[in-house]
Formats: structure tokens, sequence, C-alpha cells
């Protein structure tokens, strides 16, 4: 393996880099990997700039191809698909692709021709690289006019990847155009066809178009054992089984959850709802795709349908986080993901907690105590925490005659507060 050394950045102990790797781990492919002590990303900008690695502690969560490895394509009117698996941002709806009628393949300048890459940022506290597709230029497609713009930044001391995804109209004419972000997840273990072990959780929105479940099937069986609704209240969720299908969501919790339940690790995308605006797919905000052949599933996230007139340009914004972690998932926010919520008990003067939570960040939690108000009156306890292992928390804990509530408060290794990963309301004695 050839490597050059673009930048490093280390400060307190912990480190963000970029390296340029040509034929990284062997793929065949130059690669600007992109690391800190805790993730790494491969992102190749020859296959259409997509991600082939976002691992954490080394575990890969992005399912690759082996058929494919090393391959590049040059664009054309007949060019078809080629699954590199990866993550790659497409134009949506889909079944407005082709000028003639029909939804595949997609455009080959966006999807597989090589993109430029610089690294845009350095700094002792991040990295990122900048890619940018060529125009798509081929008559048989109707996006054509489109380029996409990505920036990917990775963060020392933390599993976040702030994913900036930017579609820009080069064309003479006005189009109506969503933000589609595609990433292929691994769906079996190497060397075995162990399907049922990765599953994806996504929030229901309360007053869904689809109904209690909060999903439609887009194609496949309606009763597809994969489909499952309400796993626990108000997240549904599918599970692999190697059968093909689609479903779509209106989600709106701003949230979408892949977990391989067999090892325990977590890979969440956090991103923006808009309420009112319009959504491809009969109003989807999330989509998943589960594969009958290749083992993999595809985790799918949609922005509004924007109007962008001639060099006009629209950037949707999510972030990805990692976390050693299982299902179901109640929940996403910035601080990790909820497996088991705060559960409270209360005895005379004391206080028994416990709730099970996979956490994006190095650093800490405080168990602290608040008033009617809102405002602190203890802290119970401080547990070192990491996205490296589950943070199980057990402990009993003195209670302040004031206290009316309790919260699980995340700090980073430089003791800035990242945000509340859990709080719960303190009821009465028994």
């Amino acid at each position: 393996m050839s490597w050059v050394l673009i930048s490093v950045a280390m400060w307190s102990g912990t480190w963000a880099e970029v390296e340029v790797v040509r034929d990284y781990k062997g793929w065949g492919w130059t690669s600007y990997v992109m690391s800190n002590e805790l993730v790494r990303l491969a992102v190749v900008p020859g296959i259409g700039g997509r991600v082939m690695e976002y691992s954490l502690g080394g575990h890969n969560l992005i399912y690759i191809n082996p058929r494919e490895l090393g391959r590049t394509y040059v664009p054309s009117e007949d060019s078809p698909w080629h699954n590199f698996g990866g993550y790659k941002v497409w134009p949506a709806p889909q079944g407005e692709w082709l000028t003639e009628g029909g939804g595949w393949p997609p455009p080959p300048n966006i999807d597989l021709g090589s993109y430029s890459c610089e690294i845009s940022a350095d700094s002792p506290d991040s990295s990122a690289v900048s890619l940018e597709s060529s125009v798509e230029t081929l008559a048989r497609w109707k996006c054509r006019g489109l380029r996409f713009e990505r920036r990917i930044t990775i963060y020392r001391g933390s599993t976040r990847v702030k994913v900036e995804q930017t579609i820009v109209n080069e064309g003479d004419r006005t189009v109506r155009w969503s933000v589609w972000d595609v990433t292929q997840v691994v769906g079996s273990h190497p060397g075995e066809a162990d399907y049922a072990n990765f599953w994806v959780y996504f929030p229901i929105k309360v007053d869904s178009k689809f109904g209690g479940k909060g999903y439609y099937v887009m194609s496949g069986e309606e009763d597809n054992p994969q489909w499952k609704d309400n796993i626990v209240e108000g997240v549904s969720a599918v599970q692999y089984l190697h059968h093909g299908g689609k479903i779509g969501a209106d989600s709106d919790g701003g949230w979408i959850c892949y977990v391989d339940e067999k090892h325990g690790y977590a890979y969440a995308k956090k991103f923006r709802y808009f309420p009112g605006e319009i959504y491809p797919d009969s109003g989807a905000s999330v989509e998943v795709f589960t594969s009958s052949g290749l083992p993999y599933l595809e985790v799918e996230v949609l922005s509004p349908l924007v109007d962008l007139g001639p060099g006009e340009s629209y950037t949707f914004v999510e972030d990805w986080y990692a976390a050693r972690c299982k299902g179901p998932i109640l929940e996403v926010n910035r601080a990790g993901a909820i497996q088991k919520g705060l559960c409270v008990e209360r005895r005379g003067d004391s206080l028994s907690l416990r709730g099970t939570y996979g956490v994006f960040h190095q650093g800490w939690v405080e168990v602290v105590f608040k008033d009617a108000e809102g405002r602190e009156v203890g802290v119970g306890g401080t547990y070192e925490v990491s996205p490296l292992r589950t943070f199980l928390l057990r402990g009993t804990f003195a209670l302040p005659p004031e206290a009316r509530g309790v919260e699980l408060e995340l700090y980073d290794g430089d003791g800035r507060s990242v945000g509340t990963l859990d709080s719960q309301v303190i009821g009465r004695s028994r």
C-alpha cells in the first residue's frame, strides 16, 4: 500500500487526519482516507465520489461489492448501472430520470463518473474533503445540466461526520429535484448467511399519511415479513431477511439508524425534516431497500423537492454517527442513540437509574438533577464514555429534596457540553 500523508492534527491526545492512499486495502482505487481515533472513512473520487468505508474501531458498516473492486467506467449514452456498493447521491424522484420515461439506470456522470476531490479544511479539530461531479451532459437523462458537490468533514473525539450535499443546476431552464442520499450497508457477515441480524429503525410520524405503521410498500410484497411496524411505540423497522423490496416513510423525527445486532454496531443519520414542504415518492423523507441478491440493504434519506433556476444550487446537510449499541433504537440525538430509555425508581431519598445507550463522542456523562424550573440542583455521578463501548447506566444516587427531573448530560473530552443523552421526570417516593 503506497500512501502520501496530507495532514495531521493532534491535540489533547486526540487527532484527525486525511491521507491520499493509492490502492487502499488493495481495492485498486485511489482513496481519500479520513480518520480519527474512533472512525475511518474512505472516499473514492473515481467511482462517483462514493464513500466505501465508514468504520468504527475497524468494523466497516458500509457494503462493498467485491465484483467491482478496482474497476472504473466512462459514462456514455448506453451506460448500465455498476453496483460498487458504498454511499452516493442521486436526484429524486427516480421515476423522472429518463427523457423517454422510466427510472433506470441512474445518470452516469453523476453516479459513476470521476469526481474532482481536494482537501478543503485542516485544523486541530477537523479535516474535510470536497468533491465535485462533472455536469450530466447525456441526452438520455432528464438530469442533463445537473452536477453534485459534496463536502465531508470528520471531527476529533467523535464519530460525527458532517455530509453537505449540494445539487447545482448548470442548465438553461428551471428544474425541480430532491437530493437523495443512498448508503448500501452490510447485510451479512463474511462467510455467513446471517441476514436476520441486520435492522434499520426510524421514527413514525404521528399523523402519517400512511397510517399507524408510518410507511408504505414501494416495491415487493405488502406482507413481507421484513417490514416491522411499531417494533416499539413510535418506531417502525426493517429486519433484513434477504427478500427484495422497498418501503418509504414520511418520518419527521430527523433520524434513521442501521444496526448490526449480532455485534452491536449502530450507524445513524440525522437530518432536518421540513414540515409543510413537498417530498418525492409520495412524501417519503426516508426509504429502505432490501436486496434479494447481493447481501445489502440501503439506508436512504431525501430532501424536499426544490426548484432550481439556471445557476442555482441547494444544499442538504446530514450528520452520520456510529456507536456500539444494539436495537431497538428508540431515539437518536446529537449525544447518542437510546436503546433502553432512562428508567427511574425512587425510594425515599434515593433514586435508582437504569438505561442503555450508544454514545457518539469520547468524554463523560453526568447525572444531573433539576428542579421544577429546570435549574441544576445536584450531580449524582460521572461516567467516562466512548463510542467504542455500550454505555450501561446502573446506579443509585442520593436525591436532592428539590429535584423534579434527572438528565444525562454528555460532555466531550474538552469539557464542552454536547447535549442531553436522555432525561426523565422524577415521580413520588414509593
